[in-house]
């Protein structure tokens, strides 16, 4: 069996299902532990009301919050409310459970590259259940399903080619965990974080007082709800967790749970709240400024006297709208825009040239990549001509659109490039030549999944 397969189905009773969802099922699904063994995983698909589009509805696989580690499933009632705003706006929903929560084993409570499959295998569950639902996706996540969201958004595009893989929305997300740690516990009179129970849950942990070992041993069964009233009212001091970052050994546990800095593929929605005692807008700012840096396109907004919990609704419009853009069917030329700036221009196709080489793991000065490069600039030569009206050198979206990809005049560029690319394919035991002449006809299907992966 693969990841995605799927080993039970039920139908969810209407009392369990969010508003505007047409039906819901509550599935288990084949999925790899942490250790690397399969293991079943379950969750939840909601499909929404109405007829799908042609390529199926569009899904958000949403990444729950903190509902502790004990083996519980399920949404908080917040949740379920965001959740129907998705549906409302004709996305299908898949929610997973992560492994260890409503199935046997430990959680790994903050490990996002334990639970990011999970999130990406429950897509290929709904597909396997309901084939209305599309392949076009997206990942949204709250608090820890915020964490988990943005691994997801790491390693999406190639863990499940043949998924159409959008962007990340990551909401009050604990990023940046030992500056997260420093800034929750800097003072003994700073409110203890239910975060940190958790965190601390299976760690040996000498420093704590009897209050915070007592917290820690609750946190193993204890539900958020529970935790949330357990840590009501005490302060760092009291158990033991003021400069926690600076304790022996826990330097390297938080370095593990951080979400690495580097350029993403996919855009990236992140939101923080200025009430957010939780996870404090600061640290959750300085993590969007250092994902930008590094390249990746970055939306952060930061919600003026929003809590942690005011961030599952706040700003959700936009979100969805934002969501909505990108989105949209992919055109030729959205996969040939390589820094995505809105132009396209010679240098962007020879960057997918490139690419398109590295995937067929051909050395750039081979012969048969040198040909593929030389076939781009000729079209690049003949789209320039056609479109480039003012000579600068560029071609926006919209005159590609018109001028390019709704005219005919490319056929001999467009011959020599299929050429060139099915010969680079005959010498690659990568990529197939059909996989590359269906992306030289039609770059940007929406099922198309070669540069997806790049």
């Amino acid at each position: 069996m693969r990841t995605g397969d799927l080993l039970e189905r039920h139908p969810l009773p209407e009392s369990l299902l969010p508003a505007h969802a047409a039906d819901g099922t509550r599935v288990t699904y084949r999925g790899v532990g942490y250790d690397g063994t399969r293991r079943a995983v379950s969750g939840s698909v909601f499909v929404p009301f109405g007829s799908a589009p042609p390529a199926g509805w569009p899904v958000v696989s949403y990444a729950h919050g903190t509902t502790g580690l004990a083996s519980r499933a399920g949404l908080t009632r917040r949740e379920r409310e965001h959740v129907a705003r998705w549906l409302a706006a004709g996305y299908a929903v898949a929610t997973t459970d992560y492994e260890g929560l409503a199935t046997p084993g430990p959680h790994p409570y903050f490990h996002g590259e334990a639970v990011a499959d999970d999130v990406i295998d429950i897509v290929r569950a709904a597909r396997n259940l309901d084939d209305r639902v599309g392949r076009t996706w997206l990942v949204a996540g709250f608090s820890q399903g915020g964490h988990a969201a943005l691994f997801t958004g790491l390693v999406a595009s190639r863990y499940a080619p043949e998924l159409d893989f959008r962007g990340t929305v990551a909401l009050a997300p604990p990023v940046h965990m030992p500056q997260l740690v420093r800034f929750l516990t800097s003072s003994g009179d700073r409110p203890v974080s239910l975060l940190l129970p958790y965190l601390l849950a299976g760690v040996r942990a000498d420093f704590l007082t009897p209050t915070g070992r007592e917290l820690v041993d609750l946190a193993a069964h204890a539900t958020l709800a529970e935790m949330d009233h357990a840590v009501r009212g005490r302060v760092c001091d009291e158990a033991g967790l003021t400069d926690l970052s600076w304790r022996p050994g826990l330097a390297s546990i938080l370095a593990a749970c951080r979400v690495p800095v580097t350029k993403m593929d996919r855009p990236v929605y992140v939101t923080a709240g200025s009430a957010d005692v939780t996870v404090p807008a600061p640290v959750v700012s300085a993590f969007a400024a250092d994902l930008r840096a590094a390249g990746t396109d970055v939306h952060f907004v930061r919600h003026e006297d929003a809590t942690h919990i005011d961030l599952l609704d706040t700003g959700l419009d936009e979100i969805i709208a934002w969501a909505t853009r990108i989105m949209r069917t992919r055109t030729g030329f959205d996969w040939f825009d390589s820094d995505h700036d809105g132009h396209l221009t010679g240098d962007d196709l020879a960057v997918y040239a490139l690419r398109l080489a590295q995937a067929c793991e051909t050395p750039p000065g081979a012969q048969s990549a040198r040909a593929v490069r030389d076939a781009y600039a000729a079209l690049w030569q003949a789209i320039a001509t056609r479109a480039d009206t003012n000579a600068d050198g560029a071609v926006d979206r919209t005159t590609f659109l018109h001028d390019v990809e709704t005219g005919d005049g490319f056929s001999p560029e467009i011959t020599a490039l299929a050429e060139a690319v099915l010969n680079l394919a005959a010498g690659s035991d990568s990529v197939q030549a059909t996989e590359l002449a269906a992306a030289v006809r039609d770059p940007g299907r929406t099922d198309h999944w070669l540069f997806a992966r790049l």
